[in-house]
């Protein structure tokens, strides 16, 4: 065989066989488009949508673009897909097969498929035999994704909503207290603000006022204990209000409701097939044909010069 191609051209081989050869393309040219037909495989249409993140923030070093494309291939999304649109029976598969998550996998993606584009977007492309279930499914895929990152959102901020909401009862509590004690010093002993008071007090003891030496007493045996407690109690109304502001904060990111993926271009009801791509079909059958042949030719050719 090896003498064959190098003692004969390709040319004189083809001059010799070309009838034969014509007709192999003919039969080859045919089947091929027999196979690319609906009886042998079925048609696929195609389904795209391209998306950007938005109103999200990432978990480390990974950009909003990588971490929508970690949650859109994630299997909680594709177990959602599965009972949505029951592809088990879709894509004929057996639930009962031992193999069954296997083999859904396997079938999802082939025909589902999330990429990054080279502007930082993401394209998502479904194929599948019905072109309305195809758009219908990279649909759900946007909103299951939506889905999933106000559920993580969600999380972490109701996590952050009871931090809040511990941290506030304390300073709640401990306001209460130090008001407690401020009221009950000021029902004892008369001090109502310790500046404006000492002053006036000091001026009514040098006139023998009774009234204004008891309080400049007070004053003085109290009037720090009353100032440490009316800063304390300043700096408790501060942080009380840090922590209920961010109380409210969280409570607003738990009820809000927007959407976390901005749609760059919608999909749509392919109304041409995808797959299989007939032409290609057709010439790789051609080409597996005629070097069939050749090898066939070869062989027959060594067999008659032995002969």
């Amino acid at each position: 065989m090896e003498s064959f191609f190098k003692n004969k051209s390709l040319l004189e081989v083809i001059n010799r066989w070309k009838i034969h050869l014509a007709i192999i393309v003919i039969l080859s040219c045919a089947l091929g488009i027999f196979i690319s037909s609906p009886i042998v495989i079925k048609p696929k249409y195609k389904s795209t949508a391209i998306i950007y993140p938005v109103n999200i923030y990432t978990y480390s070093k990974e950009s909003t673009t990588e971490q929508m494309l970690q949650v859109l291939g994630s299997n909680d999304i594709k177990e959602k897909m599965l009972k949505a649109f029951n592809l088990a029976k879709h894509y004929r598969i057996d639930p009962k097969d031992p193999q069954f998550y296997t083999y859904f996998l396997s079938e999802y993606d082939d025909n589902v498929s999330i990429n990054k584009t080279e502007y930082e977007s993401v394209e998502i492309k479904v194929l599948d035999e019905n072109p309305k279930i195809a758009c219908n499914m990279v649909d759900s895929i946007i909103s299951f994704y939506d889905q999933k990152i106000a559920f993580l959102h969600r999380r972490k901020h109701r996590e952050a909503f009871e931090l809040s909401k511990q941290q506030l009862a304390m300073k709640s509590k401990e306001l209460d207290s130090i008001d407690t004690l401020i009221t009950d010093m000021r029902i004892k002993y008369g001090i109502l603000n310790y500046n404006s008071q000492i002053s006036e007090a000091t001026k009514g003891q040098l006139t023998g006022n009774q009234l204004a030496k008891n309080l400049f007493k007070n004053l003085q045996e109290k009037g720090e204990e009353y100032q440490r407690l009316d800063s304390l109690s300043w700096s408790t109304i501060r942080d009380y209000l840090y922590f209920k502001n961010g109380y409210e904060t969280e409570i607003k990111e738990i009820n809000k409701n927007i959407s976390y993926s901005q749609i760059i271009s919608s999909p749509i009801p392919a109304d041409k097939k995808s797959y299989p791509i007939r032409w290609a079909v057709v010439v790789i059958t051609i080409i597996s044909s005629l070097i069939f042949s050749f090898i066939v030719i070869a062989v027959i050719d060594s067999k008659r010069k032995k002969a």
